[in-house]
């Protein structure tokens, strides 16, 4: 199978997936009666949440910003901006390849090595998975009451992972993965392909170990709070645009939030799909009608994705028109891949 047919088929199945949940989420759904939903709300406030959106991006590519100075790189800020624009829009059209696609542009037009965009991207994404398994924790211990409703109303999401749990083959699998990893660098461990996954992890050792040194740690602490707090903002605003909505309060719109970022681990096109059955499933079990919900999160997650596709579309159209400041490369850097850090 070629690579480029294995490509295919990730993004085939990732959007038959989303849209299958789609489906499943609308196939009983009155067209007619959601849109009049729709055209009763006050889009408005929606098309106002977008400047949440916006910020919550810059925030976020500031934050980048300051794990690759801590390696001694000083990219262009507005080309940072615009490549977290473009990162999302990929997301759109190639589930995660967004990310990859992100580090390939900054490492490109900014001259830092691919290998240092990737680490810190890396470090920049456990910070925003610890931040919204905090968010979730968050919910659940101001509104516990919703999260017993939510698994009882699911009770097949229980039953999985206690499956899960219960399946030799979890455990079988650990088993294989310690095995091929004890082989790789002890039986293997003289192989072409083991020495550049050694030496790749070394740098990232050799970096992570100048990242928690960085003194910058408040202002990372800071663009993490200001980022999450737009983002929040991004989606509760969304709350006002509708009457059946705009009194459920900031604590509820906190754990539906929480529970759509839960849903967008699965990647499909954008979340599509999760992102949808999470915001609608929430809503019901906060007392909003089937039909009320899905108009919401059609509505919503429509208008939002436009305008993340649109402006990460220009992004990527404008990234090779930012000049970059000869300023930040370090001398030892010139050469691609041989920068050395490990002091």
């Amino acid at each position: 199978m070629t690579k480029s047919l294995q490509n295919f088929l990730k993004i085939a199945i990732s959007l038959a997936l989303g849209m299958a949940i789609i489906w499943l989420l609308y196939r009983k759904t009155d067209f007619n009666e959601l849109m009049s939903i729709v055209r009763e709300s006050n889009l408005s406030v929606i098309l106002f949440s977008l400047v949440f959106g916006l910020f919550g991006h810059i925030f976020r590519s500031l934050r980048w910003g300051v794990f690759l100075n801590s390696l001694g790189y000083q990219p262009n800020k507005v080309r940072l901006v615009l490549a977290m624009l473009g990162n999302y829009a990929v997301n759109f059209l190639i589930p995660r390849g967004g990310d990859i696609w992100r580090c390939a542009a900054v490492s490109r037009y900014e001259k830092i090595p691919f290998s240092k965009t990737l680490e810190t991207f890396l470090v920049d994404k456990m910070v925003d998975f610890v931040t919204s398994a905090f968010l979730v924790l968050l919910s659940v211990i101001l509104y516990i009451d919703f999260f017993i409703s939510y698994f009882h109303e699911n009770p097949d999401y229980g039953n999985q992972i206690i499956r899960l749990l219960n399946s030799p083959w979890l455990y079988v699998a650990i088993v294989v993965i310690i095995i091929g990893l004890v082989l790789m660098f002890t039986v293997f461990k003289n192989t072409r392909p083991v020495r550049k996954i050694y030496k790749f992890l070394n740098e990232i050792l050799q970096d992570m170990k100048i990242i928690v040194r960085m003194k910058e740690k408040k202002q990372i602490l800071l663009y993490t709070i200001l980022g999450w707090i737009c983002f929040y903002l991004f989606f509760y605003v969304c709350f006002y645009a509708f009457d059946f909505t705009k009194n459920l309060g900031p604590i509820a719109g906190l754990v539906v939030f929480s529970m759509c970022n839960v849903g967008i681990l699965i990647p499909t096109q954008g979340g599509m799909g999760p992102w949808h059955f999470m915001a609608i499933s929430s809503l019901v079990i906060l007392g909003v009608a089937y039909n009320q919900a899905s108009a919401f999160a059609g509505a919503v997650f429509t208008i939002q994705s436009i305008w993340i596709i649109v402006f990460g579309a220009l992004a990527i159209l404008a990234l090779p028109y930012v000049k970059r400041d000869v300023r930040q490369v370090p001398e030892s850097s010139e050469n691609y891949e041989s920068i050395n850090l490990s002091k």
